[in-house]
């Protein structure tokens, strides 16, 4: 018998009033792929809530990572910025002590100056007899015509001029000491007091170089030995033959 419009409406109206007649239509017409597909698209639809959800929170994590990021690097160009002030601070911390320390020492060096010239014959008796101390004003004008102005300036800088008989050879006459003081004693001393004994040589006097301190260091030691310049510290001394034998000679 042909299935007819009525036989559909009829079908149609009873499906409606059995709902598990139509479930089982459905089950023999539909695949269980097409009846599951409700289920899988509410569980896809839940996926994908889930999903934005994380997005979000992901992304509200990464915003606040952000945001502390910004506030670690702040932080850090804070801590740079105040290194570098308390560098700048050491820094003038460090020149200020050392202008401390290079005036303690030229104060230390002017007050063994006075003594020196307050007690000279302590000093250079040693080697000297009758020790003097001459200003530099009495020497001026016979250094005039045998020195330059150059040289008279640089001579007239000499931090002691002494003068006496050695005892080493009292015959050989009268005998000139530059005197560089200095309470620590390097090579620019040595130098100065080599130098300007040189120039009372050129003037005519016979003159050994002698550098004086509370402290001499290893490099002006060794070049007084090689240039025959004498020292002396605490009250001790070393090169003074040598120095004078070298002088005597030149």
């Amino acid at each position: 018998m042909p299935f007819t419009i009525n036989d559909l409406q009829d079908l149609t109206r009873l499906l409606a009033e059995r709902p598990e007649w139509l479930r089982e239509v459905r089950r023999l017409v539909l695949t269980e792929e097409l009846l599951s597909l409700p289920d899988i698209v509410r569980s896809l639809a839940a996926a994908q809530q889930h999903s934005e959800q994380r997005i979000n929170e992901l992304a509200e994590a990464q915003r606040r990572t952000e945001q502390r990021l910004e506030e670690l690097v702040e932080a850090q160009r804070r801590t740079e910025q105040r290194l570098e002030e308390l560098a700048a601070a050491q820094q003038r911390t460090e020149e200020t002590v050392r202008r401390l320390v290079n005036q303690m020492a030229e104060v230390r060096g002017e007050i063994l100056e006075i003594k020196i010239r307050d007690k000279a014959h302590a000093y250079f008796g040693r080697w000297l007899r009758r020790v003097q101390v001459i200003p530099f004003i009495e020497l001026e004008e016979r250094l005039e015509s045998q020195l330059t102005d150059d040289q008279i300036i640089d001579l007239s800088l000499t931090d002691i001029l002494v003068r006496g008989r050695p005892r080493l050879a009292p015959a050989d006459g009268e005998v000139w000491l530059a005197v560089e003081v200095s309470a620590v004693v390097d090579a620019k001393d040595v130098e100065r007091a080599e130098r300007r004994a040189a120039l009372l040589r050129s003037a005519g006097l016979r003159a050994v170089p002698v550098a004086i301190g509370g402290r001499i260091i290893p490099q002006a030691q060794a070049l007084a030995r090689m240039r025959n310049v004498a020292l002396m510290r605490d009250g001790s001394d070393e090169g003074w033959e040598q120095a004078y034998q070298a002088a005597t000679q030149s």
